[in-house]
């Protein structure tokens, strides 16, 4: 980051070095050549011998300051024009020394020449090396005007020597210690107006716009972003009251906003703000007191264009009111269906049970042998017939909430082996033993509805007998949990048939599910069986579920919590 930000200061940096070269060269060039005048002018009144000599010094001098000054109007590298201020600072040097020795007076050159080098060190912003080639030259010239008056060095103080040299060694250290600063300076210049930019993009180019009022309301400033939400000019708001721009039915509640935020609260609120067309426009604003601060002196408005977020808000809205309309027209059709049906039960079974009855009257009768086989097929289909209307009426009962659970006096062990029982001649007739097992500690005496828990049980002992061709049924009931009150008992229906496949154990107790799509074509039914058996137990306060392995057989089984009444009485 920091090398980065190096290099895109680089030529801001050197821009501002050659302006400050340039302006300082000019001025200096002024204080020279109004030197070199004076200069000429006291050598024309106190030089006596090679005045001529001293006349042609004084015109190199001119002619540098003139190369100078037509060096500061071409354009060139800035290395090329560090060279050219060494170069003419050097001829400065090496003239004065020479005019110095024309005199046939070096006395008063070394303090001219730090004269000189001081101030280059100061105001040029070159840095040590150029610094250090232009003493070294001051040094050399000083030597060589010394030698020529006097014929040799040895006469030199070693201390005016020592003095000169640590005099010329702080300027380049100075030279050194003003180029660093003057980096360092260029550098967080730059920076800041890189961040200038940066915070003046994001603040022109931003989808937020920031206003700024005092603590009259008044606008102080307006980011430029407001010209694309509102239309405005940001100068044209200057000035203005922000209120006038609020519409008038949001105004208490923007004012009670501002009001807050006086009080160093930090305040959002939503309101409609003008566009310069007359419009109205959806905004939120979000009030920060910055009053106390130096570089704001304000409350700081950040506020945003809401309009679209509404519309969709509003669509949304409208969208799930229309959804939940049609959810509860579906909810009343269904319970619509469901109550008509519920309603018709008697008037469905009535007829079916009528053409059973009398088809067992008919079968009572001489009948040939192929009219009995006709009539006993006519039979089988009308029972077949009823246990599906029985299923979807009590579905339809269900879904209608027109099937109630009783809680009466049963005997819970002879329900559970009556119901098993009812399917002994079908296993039987298929060539499976069903058994029924029930533990000591199961309880006879309850309160339940044991219209329901047959009804159950037979479902799922019927399902075992339609599902397993091979091996053996069994029905076991046995206590989970017991306390003074209640119990909680488990009553499994463990077959060896079929099995059902992991993936479609989750979705058997919908209604029309049933273990595989082939199921309902090998073995019948309506899938609606396991889904009334769950909403059964549902309701007596249970749960059921259900294990199994294809080819290796399944377990159903439901809890049920039943109060007991008195001492429990097992039968024998």
């Amino acid at each position: 980051m920091d090398s980065a930000a190096r290099r895109d200061s680089g030529p801001d940096i050197r821009e501002t070095d050659r302006e400050a070269l340039s302006a300082r060269a000019r001025v200096g060039l002024w204080i020279v050549l109004v030197a070199v005048a004076v200069f000429t002018l006291a050598d024309l009144k106190l030089v006596q011998h090679g005045l001529r000599s001293m006349l042609l010094v004084r015109v190199v001098q001119l002619a540098l300051i003139g190369a100078a000054s037509l060096a500061l109007r071409v354009r060139m590298s800035e290395r090329l024009r560090v060279a050219s201020t060494v170069a003419f600072v050097s001829g400065i040097y090496v003239t004065s020394a020479i005019a110095g020795s024309l005199r046939g007076g070096m006395s008063t050159q070394p303090i001219t020449d730090l004269a000189i080098a001081f101030a280059t060190a100061t105001t040029l912003p070159w840095g040590p090396w150029p610094q250090l080639a232009s003493v070294t030259v001051a040094v050399l010239a000083i030597a060589l005007g010394e030698y020529a008056v006097h014929g040799t060095l040895a006469g030199t103080s070693p201390h005016m020597t020592a003095g000169l040299g640590v005099a010329f060694l702080v300027s380049v250290y100075i030279a050194h210690q003003l180029a660093r600063y003057r980096r360092e300076r260029d550098a967080a210049e730059a920076a800041v107006r890189r961040n200038e930019e940066r915070f003046r993009s994001l603040i022109e180019r931003g989808s937020d716009v920031i206003t700024i009022l005092d603590a009259e309301g008044v606008i102080r400033y307006e980011s430029p972003s407001i010209e694309r939400r509102l239309g405005h000019r940001a100068e044209d708001r200057l000035g203005e009251r922000a209120s006038r721009y609020v519409h008038p039915e949001d105004l208490r509640a923007v004012t009670a906003a501002f009001g807050r935020a006086l009080d160093g609260q930090a305040v959002s609120v939503e309101c409609r703000a003008a566009r310069r067309d007359g419009s109205w426009r959806d905004v939120e604003a979000v009030f920060t007191n910055l009053l106390d601060h130096p570089a704001v002196g304000g409350i700081v408005v950040n506020w945003r264009d809401i309009g679209e977020r509404k519309r969709a808000e509003e669509e949304r809205a409208r969208y799930v009111h229309e959804l939940a309309r049609a959810r509860d027209q579906a909810l009343a059709s269904t319970r619509a269906k469901s109550m008509f049906l519920a309603n018709m039960s008697h008037e469905v079974r009535t007829p079916m049970n009528v053409i059973i009855g009398m088809t067992d009257m008919v079968l009572d009768t001489d009948l040939g042998s192929e009219q009995r086989a006709n009539l006993e097929r006519v039979r089988a289909a009308a029972i077949g017939l009823l246990a599906i209307i029985n299923d979807i009426l009590d579905a339809s009962k269900i879904e209608a909430g027109k099937l109630t659970i009783e809680a009466v006096d049963m005997d819970l062990r002879r329900t559970l082996v009556e119901a098993a029982g009812l399917l002994v001649p079908a296993a039987s007739a298929k060539g499976l033993s069903l058994t029924c097992v029930i533990e000591p500690d199961v309880p006879a005496q309850v309160k339940g509805d044991p219209v329901r828990v047959r009804q159950t049980l037979v479902n799922l002992v019927g399902n075992a007998v339609k599902f397993t061709d091979r091996g053996a049924i069994t029905v076991e009931a046995r206590v989970l949990r017991r306390a003074s009150s209640h119990v909680v008992v488990r009553v499994s229906v463990i077959d060896t048939g079929i099995g059902i496949p992991p993936e479609r154990q989750a979705g058997l107790f919908e209604s029309f599910a049933q273990g595989d799509d082939s199921t309902t074509r090998v073995y019948g039914g309506t899938g609606l069986g396991l889904a009334i058996c769950r909403q059964l137990v549902t309701l007596m306060g249970g749960h059921m579920g259900l294990e199994s392995q294809p080819g290796r057989g399944s377990t159903f089984w439901f809890e049920l919590t039943m109060p007991t009444r008195g001492a429990d009485a097992v039968a024998a």
